[in-house]
Formats: C-alpha cells, sequence, structure tokens
C-alpha cells in the first residue's frame, strides 16, 4: 500500500469533461478539477472510456483512468413527433417509450457502477485515497461502495440538478432515480453548482442536512473583459450591416435550450429601419433544424459553431442583448458573463432565475406562461438605447456584487472539499 498523502479518488460520469471540445462549453467541470490539483497530492480520475483519452483535457496534475462497460448509456430516441407538446393522441406513445428508455437507463445505471468500481478498487490499494468523490450522479454508487470499502469520506459533485422541476412526487423520484438515489445514498458532502435548478432544494426534500451542502455559483474570468473591441468590425465580420443590433444566444444546441424560441421572436427589422440579428453560439444536435427554421422564417440568424471560451468576450461585448429561453433554467454560465460584461439579459424566468435576473434592473424577466411576448420584449429594448444602458449599468452592478471570479471560485471549491474539521486525519 502506498504512504498516505492527501489524494483523491474521482469517480467521474461522464468521458469528457468539455461538452463542445476542450476549451469549449461550461467550464465548471475543468476548473471543479483544476482547484483540486491545487489542494491534494495526487487526482486520480476513474471514467468511461470514450473516442479519446480524456487525459488531453484534464488539468495539469490530474490523471485519468479510462473503463469500458457494457450498455454504454444507450437509450432509445424520442422521434421529433413524440416531442411535440399537447397532443393528447401521442401520450400513450410517449408512456411506451418512457418505460422501455427507464428500463435501459437501470440496465445503464447497473452496467455502469459495476464496472467503475472494478476499475477503481482494482487501483485504490496502491493510490490509498483519503477521499473519494463522484463527479455526477450516475457515478455515486460506486463512489459510495469504494469509500465505505476504503473507510474514507465521499463528496458528491453535482453540476446542477433536474429533480424538482416537475415536483417531489414518488412518481418524479422513481422516474429521475439516478438523481434521486445520488442524495438517498449518503455522503458527507454534497457540493452542487448553482445553475438555477434549486440543487440545494432538491438536498433538503431528499433529507440532505443543510450543513452538508455547499452551493456555489459559478465563477467568471474577467481577465479578458477590458480586451480592445470594435462593433463595427465585428459584424462586418460576420456578414451583417454595421448598424445591425444584435441579440448574442452561447449554449450548446440541443432541445433543452430551445433556441428555437429566441428564433421564432426575432424581429427581422425595427421601426426606424435598424436591422437585426440574433448571433448564435455553440453546436449540437438542433443546429440543422435552428438553421432551417431561421431561414424559413425570414430572420437573420449567424451560427459561429462552437468556439473557445477564451474568444467569447468579443461576442459578449460586441452584442446588445443577451437571450436566455431555456426550459429548465436561465442562470447558466453563459448568463453570467454576459451580465459581467455589462450585456442585458432577456430571459424565461424558469427555475430560479430570478435570484439573478431582476425585471428592469439588469434585464427583462418574462414569465414562461407569457412567453409569446419574448417579441414584443425583445423590439422595446432593442429599439430603446437609454433603456439598455441603463440596464447594462444594471447588469455591471449585479456582476461585482454577486458574481464570482476564477481566483475567488477556486478558493471556494477548495473549501467545499476540504473535510478536515470533521475528519483529523486529513489534517496535513
Amino acid at each position: 500500500m502506498a504512504e498516505p498523502g492527501k489524494r483523491i479518488l474521482i469517480f467521474y460520469t461522464w468521458d469528457r469533461l468539455w461538452s463542445l471540445g476542450p476549451g469549449k462549453g461550461s467550464p465548471d467541470f475543468y476548473l471543479s478539477l483544476k482547484a483540486l490539483t491545487s489542494s491534494f497530492d495526487k487526482v486520480l480520475v476513474v471514467h468511461p472510456a470514450g473516442s479519446s483519452r480524456m487525459c488531453g483535457e484534464l488539468p495539469e496534475g490530474a490523471e485519468d483512468l479510462p473503463f469500458r462497460w457494457p450498455g454504454n448509456g444507450w437509450t432509445v430516441g424520442v422521434p421529433e413527433i413524440l416531442q411535440s407538446d399537447g397532443k393528447a393522441y401521442l401520450f400513450i406513445f410517449r408512456t411506451v417509450l418512457f418505460l422501455v428508455n427507464w428500463f435501459l437507463r437501470l440496465f445503464n445505471y447497473l452496467a455502469f457502477n459495476l464496472s467503475a468500481y472494478r476499475a477503481g478498487m482494482a487501483v485504490a490499494d496502491s493510490f490509498n485515497p483519503a477521499i473519494v468523490a463522484a463527479y455526477g450522479y450516475l457515478a455515486v454508487p460506486a463512489a459510495r461502495l469504494a469509500a465505505r470499502k476504503l473507510g474514507v469520506p465521499l463528496v458528491v459533485r453535482l453540476f446542477g440538478v433536474s429533480l424538482g422541476m416537475k415536483g417531489f412526487s414518488t412518481v418524479a423520484k422513481i422516474a429521475q432515480f439516478e438523481e434521486t438515489l445520488s442524495f438517498k445514498l449518503g455522503a458527507e458532502r454534497w457540493v452542487i453548482t448553482n445553475d438555477g435548478s434549486g440543487g440545494d432544494e432538491v438536498a433538503s426534500r431528499l433529507g440532505v442536512p443543510a450543513s452538508r451542502v455547499v452551493y456555489l455559483l459559478c465563477g467568471v474570468d474577467r481577465d479578458s473583459i477590458s480586451i480592445p473591441y470594435n462593433r463595427e468590425a465585428y459584424r462586418r465580420e460576420l456578414g451583417l450591416p454595421e448598424d445591425t443590433l444584435v441579440i448574442l444566444r452561447v449554449s450548446r444546441l440541443w432541445r433543452q435550450q430551445r433556441v428555437d424560441r429566441l428564433i421564432r421572436a426575432m424581429p427581422r427589422i425595427l421601426r426606424d429601419g435598424r436591422p437585426v440579428a440574433a448571433v448564435i453560439v455553440g453546436d449540437g444536435p438542433e443546429r440543422k433544424q435552428l438553421e432551417i427554421l431561421a431561414g424559413n422564417l425570414g430572420v437573420t440568424a449567424v451560427f459561429t459553431g462552437a468556439i473557445e471560451n477564451s474568444g467569447l468576450s468579443r461576442h459578449y461585448r460586441s452584442s446588445d442583448l443577451y437571450a436566455a429561453t431555456s426550459d429548465r433554467t436561465n442562470l447558466s454560465h453563459a448568463v453570467l458573463e454576459a451580465l459581467c460584461h455589462g450585456l442585458p439579459v432577456v430571459a424565461l424566468d424558469t427555475g430560479r432565475t430570478s435570484t439573478l435576473i431582476r425585471d428592469g434592473v439588469n434585464g427583462r424577466l418574462v414569465g414562461i406562461e407569457e412567453s409569446d411576448r419574448l417579441g414584443q420584449i425583445l423590439s422595446e429594448l432593442l429599439s430603446n438605447d437609454g433603456l439598455r444602458h441603463s440596464l447594462s449599468e444594471g447588469a455591471w452592478r449585479t456582476a461585482r456584487e454577486l458574481i464570482p471570479d476564477l481566483e475567488e471560485r477556486v478558493k471556494q471549491e477548495v473549501l467545499a472539499f476540504d473535510l478536515s474539521s470533521f475528519f483529523p486525519q486529513l489534517r496535513r
């Protein structure tokens, strides 16, 4: 057995750190691991094997141990016709498909954890971790078993939740059993990203003491905000007239983000003749459909594809509004970045979006039941330069008061994983 040291063994749910490629997408997964490399002597990430080794994405100081598992997350895709809302005659088909996928998810869950546990325990004696962590709810059972076997504490790290968005009924908890069990199986601490999905409330409703929950807002890299930019040059590069008013959206392009709502609400031109365009930064399975939708509606939408996070600042600084139209929550990392760049945010009031986006202060908040007013509100703000300036000042204030910078956020993550006050043997 190795000499005791401050080491952490992580059971990781996914086969990558970045959803859209290295340096592209939410940085919270990467930054969490980077924080741990500054506070632990060794960080070992046990993860499902993907098409390439995760080691190319890991922060310096972390090592990976890939494993293969049967099933590999396979479920039945949902045909587009079954995604339609409000059509009662499709209910039975959706129900059957849900049940099929539920049993497939159960198989995946058991197969994943058996394989992950075997991979982790194969090196556990030689690695001798002081703490075991589960990143993502799928990996919690394997991490729980390993922590008990090794006699060390467990930290569950979640990057937002879905449970609670449709209530806390028994049916809802069974339907989302993976997430339910990530709280019910027990841990010494839960560290949850505050993305507006109410992870602290979910923990409380499932019996987790508040003293064991750390709820963290994402941090934003402010270094790039002062980089010079040119609005007119930006528009020329995108093939837009220099007087175009730009509505920005930065996200992965998949159904949950509901980027189609923005495209449907887009004004083509303002009453004073100024053109309007949406600039949509990101990629995903819905990109082609969204491009077709924009073309059919005759609105101007520029799809840039996924770009590295280091290049996002010029998009925020050169835009006039940010639009957040997700079903689940609209406190994504991109919304925080928009506020830090002084960009007013028009957001649907889903999840806990209203805790940061304040109507008439730093943007406009639109009730989900009033989503058909989105186009009107966008037009009103684009037409009123004075109001946008006022909301921009409000965005700056919100960012200064409430959104941590990266250095502060890394310190918060390190402290969240510090269990030495409860376990003296973890003190250095």
